[in-house]
């Protein structure tokens, strides 16, 4: 009797998981873009800066909403917050009307930033599809956008 979880016949079947490989091209694609933000002089940022970052509005964002979109906790962004707050990416401004919630508004410097990763994207797309084909990118993508829907329960 084998121990292994599975037993394949021929390593063929052998197969990633698809959490594993959406996984390793998202981090290949943050490490392509950290390594052109880094030739345009923004050395000081890191992977969770630029997830967080990502879902940012221009203007104005309550730090609750971004914590939302990341499907996190508050205290869990408040470090990255204060950091791009220290790089001068971002200001963190108390909020009138609800106390308790920090509002984030884009710098001048921030506002600089997000165009220059716009553009450092662009270069790392442009890429992706010079290696993988025009056609496979645009696959990707399309998938990509169809959704997700809630997450399936251990009931269906």
């Amino acid at each position: 009797m084998s121990t292994k979880f599975t037993t394949l016949e021929s390593a063929e079947e052998l197969t990633e998981p698809l959490t594993v490989l959406l996984e390793a091209a998202s981090k290949s694609v943050l490490r392509s873009l950290l390594e052109r933000l880094r030739t345009r002089g923004y050395g000081d940022v890191t992977e969770p800066h630029l997830i967080l970052f990502g879902n940012l509005d221009c203007g104005a964002t309550h730090a609750a909403q971004i914590a939302q979109r990341m499907q996190v906790s508050r205290q869990a962004i408040s470090k990255t917050l204060r950091e791009l707050q220290s790089l001068e990416f971002l200001r963190l401004e108390d909020d009138s009307q609800r106390r308790n919630q920090k509002i984030v508004v884009m710098t001048d410097r921030g506002m600089q930033f997000a165009t220059d990763a716009r553009g450092a994207l662009d270069e790392v797309e442009r890429a992706l599809a010079e290696r993988m084909g025009q056609d496979t990118v645009k696959k990707l993508r399309e998938a990509l956008e169809i959704g997700w829907g809630r997450a399936p329960s251990n009931r269906e």
